[in-house]
């Protein structure tokens, strides 16, 4: 008589009462559904390994789980993992340290968790979850508490002095920068009126490694998802530069507390444009936008500062005073970049060609917005019967 064969599992019998428990069976069950699935069969070894896990995973979760409790912060947890963070917390740690009495087996108390008594039907009781009575300052979330402090500790300042595109390490910040723009092209614009170098470096590092944002593109696309992936884009595209002077009027305004033009306010002749000596009361503020009235009298010394309302929103904000103590710093770097062969201050005409420029692309834009607009005000309200 020949073999009898089951095809789900690959085996053969020798008669048909054999092949008939085998098709009672729960291997053959198993491989019938996989291959209903489109996946292949397993053989009984495996089979029987996977059961024996799934019923050792099965015994394990139905033990009694416990509860551990620190007693020195009334803190309870569910894993005994969760509970090892909170014991290696800062928070933690510090309290220990006011309390060295108390020993860390003494702290910790480990007891069998309580399951809330309810009284609903057994279709409620196998979709409601397990809650545990807490305080009203005690963690539900395990390990949150070990999260936000290292949150706190990526928040830590940059150092100016490390290169934000291949984490290079250097003494200072002039060797920094002339590796930046010999290695990637990173090149400061007008760095003659830079006030505070160090602080643009934080500025445009904190960019890069904690906002995943190109400086060049800025807020015109989407951050990216790695650290690694902004500094290919930035790489490929050679974008390692700032977009100061390209771009509108309001990324300008992010770059421009670094920036001092004041002593760049001198008309053709090589005078200042306002009074200057001890006799004027009125002088030109260091955004030159601005005039500073200083009124002498016995009463004191009465200042007043008369601005324009196009830059109303930027007296309402409150920045961060600037050090100025940069600006030996950026005569160094202008000195470096002219040993490099490269300017460093934009001439007057190229500042005037550049706003020239610019408002004409404002307006070209304007215009091709109304001729679009009106050429679909047209078509949208041509009739029906017209073709075209």
């Amino acid at each position: 008589m020949a073999p009898v064969t089951c095809n789900a599992c690959n085996k053969e019998f020798e008669d048909e009462a054999e092949q008939r428990d085998h098709y009672r069976s729960e291997w053959h069950r198993y491989n019938l559904k996989r291959k209903v699935a489109g996946v292949p069969s397993v053989t009984e070894t495996l089979f029987l390994a996977r059961q024996a896990a799934l019923a050792d995973e099965k015994s394990k979760s139905s033990q009694s789980q416990m509860l551990y409790t620190c007693s020195l912060c009334s803190k309870e947890y569910r894993s005994l993992k969760a509970h090892q963070q909170h014991l290696n917390s800062k928070s933690h740690v510090l309290k220990a340290s006011l309390q060295p009495e108390t020993s860390a087996e003494g702290m910790t108390v480990v007891k069998p968790l309580v399951r809330r008594p309810n009284h609903t039907s057994n279709k409620e009781e196998e979709e409601e979850e397990e809650w545990v009575e807490m305080g009203s300052d005690e963690e539900m979330e395990e390990g949150d508490e070990v999260g936000s402090d290292e949150e706190m500790e990526g928040m830590e300042e940059l150092d100016p002095s490390t290169c934000f595109m291949c984490d290079a390490k250097h003494e200072n910040i002039e060797s920094c920068m002339v590796h930046m723009h010999k290695k990637h092209g990173f090149f400061i614009p007008d760095v003659e009126f830079l006030k505070d170098a160090e602080g643009l470096l934080i500025y445009v590092g904190l960019q890069v490694k904690r906002d995943y944002t190109c400086l060049y593109c800025n807020e015109r696309r989407q951050p990216f998802q790695s650290l690694e992936a902004v500094r290919k884009h930035m790489d490929a595209k050679g974008h390692c530069k700032l977009r100061y002077g390209d771009g509108g009027d309001d990324e300008d305004a992010d770059l421009e507390e670094f920036y001092d033009y004041s002593s760049s306010y001198i008309d053709d002749e090589g005078k200042q444009l306002i009074l200057s000596g001890d006799a004027a009361n009125i002088e030109l503020g260091s955004a030159g936008a601005e005039l500073v009235i200083t009124h002498n009298s016995e009463e004191g010394t009465l200042v007043r500062t008369l601005g324009s309302r196009e830059f109303l929103r930027y007296y309402r904000q409150k920045p961060r005073p600037t050090p100025s103590r940069d600006t030996a710093l950026a005569t160094v770097l202008a000195s470096r970049y002219k040993s490099m062969g490269l300017a460093t201050v934009q001439s007057r005409e190229q500042i005037v060609r550049m706003k020239v420029l610019k408002e004409m692309r404002r307006h070209g834009v304007d215009a091709m917005r109304s001729k679009i607009g009106m050429k679909s005000n047209v078509i949208r309200n041509l009739p029906k019967n017209v073709p075209y």
